[in-house]
């Protein structure tokens, strides 16, 4: 879980502009992430995909999720 937080947590300025020195927990929303919106949903499921080698549904990103859910959903597909 560790490593994927840590993963997360540096592309998420790269992907999100706007969330440069936004802090990213486990339990951040995924919606609290400025300029989080359908399209950066998007890229951010691009890269988790690429990244983890997972499928993720498309409902685990709609905003209403935890980064921490995310990195569970991740481990459990492993």
């Amino acid at each position: 879980m560790f490593q994927a937080l840590a993963t997360i947590r540096e592309v998420i300025p790269e992907l999100f502009p706007a969330a440069t020195g936004f802090e990213v927990q486990p339990e951040t929303m995924l919606s609290d992430i400025p300029e989080w919106d359908s399209m950066t949903s998007v890229n951010f499921k691009v890269f988790l995909e690429e990244t983890f080698g997972v499928i993720i549904p498309d409902d685990l990103l709609e905003g209403g999720s935890t980064i921490g859910e995310v990195i569970t959903f991740i481990g459990r597909a492993d």
